[in-house]
């Protein structure tokens, strides 16, 4: 997997887990695609939200939360839609807008996201269409 603008968080430290995952929503200035979970199913979401994240100075950014219950606490503060991030059903991928909004969930419901799916979930939180 060739992944230029993705963070994969590490799975074995909770605590560094959260503090890169603020620092990413905090500190830098980017609208972020957080992919949740394990697999080849989160794997390709990976690598589709990769491919159009666009060049190294655009603002889009992928997130790859391998185990989003690690993201919890940091998560719970965020407005707007709220992902699933534990139980049985966790979902996909949310979608995050420069001003920490939830802006678009892709839920464990929906069939595998293909790029389109990807694509419109940056552009919710480019434009805050909901």
């Amino acid at each position: 997997m060739n992944l230029l603008k993705t963070t994969i968080l590490p799975t074995d430290d909770a605590d560094l887990a959260q503090r890169l995952f603020r620092h990413w929503v905090y500190e830098v200035p980017r609208v972020l695609f957080v992919v949740l979970g394990t697999g080849p199913k989160a794997e390709a979401l990976t690598q589709r939200a990769d491919t159009l994240a666009g060049l190294p100075p655009d603002p889009r950014w992928v997130i790859w939360a391998r185990f989003p219950e690690q993201l919890v606490p940091v998560v719970s503060a965020f407005s707007g839609k709220k992902p699933t991030l534990t139980g049985p059903a966790v979902d996909r991928a949310f979608a995050l807008s420069l001003t920490d909004n939830v802006r678009d969930v892709l839920t464990a419901a929906e069939p595998e996201p293909d790029l389109v799916r990807v694509l419109q979930a940056y552009a919710r939180a480019e434009g805050g269409a909901s």
